[in-house]
């Protein structure tokens, strides 16, 4: 609302929206959703996302080749046209999960019979899908070997399993006959002697080598 400041009118001042980078008390070192503060949320784009779902690198790499040799020579027809009914493409695009997905994202249609994808004259490719197909190659080598790994680690873990069992397994048989025997460290009991046994044991002056005078002889 205009309001008068000593007979002048007062407009208020515009807003102004300033980005947040600072938090107090315990987000002050992780800012927004576990992020360090000035962190920017890369959102992964359509095309990338169905890149991620091609878990094979020959394919990748057929269709890196056929976007590239489109986007270095974007006049010439052979490069614009893609038989999907080929032995080697359907092998490796046509019958790959996200593979024809990905090639229509970046601009190729697909002919009403099925049989080809084509660039349409208005469309083109570029060297940035090329990009973004090596970002995705890379990023499935890291996963296959981060999926080797996980592999090995549980292949090992199992083949120790046994052995781990077998040494609680003892462990627990020691303890229970150590329970079965009682403590180490039990009070004496005196055993009955018969009257043979003490006279045995005992030992006469005569027997210990005394004679039973004194005096000289």
């Amino acid at each position: 609302a205009r309001r008068h400041v000593e007979g002048r009118p007062f407009t208020p001042a515009p807003f102004v929206s300033i980005p947040h980078t600072r938090s107090h008390g315990a987000y002050g070192t992780m800012g927004y959703a576990g992020y360090a503060p000035g962190h920017k949320v890369q959102i992964a784009t359509t095309l990338q996302q169905l890149l991620k779902l091609i878990k094979s690198d020959a394919t990748l790499a057929t269709m890196e080749k056929l976007t590239r040799n489109s986007a270095q020579a974007p006049g010439e027809e052979k490069f614009r046209k893609i038989r999907l009914t080929n032995e080697k493409i359907a092998a490796v695009i046509t019958n790959v999960d996200g593979a024809v997905e990905a090639m229509c994202e970046m601009g190729w249609v697909k002919e009403a019979d099925g049989e080809f994808l084509v660039l349409p004259p208005a469309k083109s490719v570029s060297m940035r899908e090329v990009r973004e197909i090596d970002d995705a190659r890379r990023a499935l080598k890291k996963w296959e070997e981060e999926e080797l790994k996980r592999r090995i680690a549980a292949r090992n873990k199992a083949n120790a399993c046994p052995d781990k069992a077998r040494l609680l397994a003892e462990m627990a048989a020691d303890r229970a006959e150590q329970k079965a025997r009682g403590p180490v460290t039990q009070g004496s009991v005196a055993a009955p002697l018969s009257d043979k046994s003490l006279a045995d044991r005992m030992q006469t002056a005569t027997g210990a080598g005394c004679c039973g005078s004194s005096g000289g002889g």
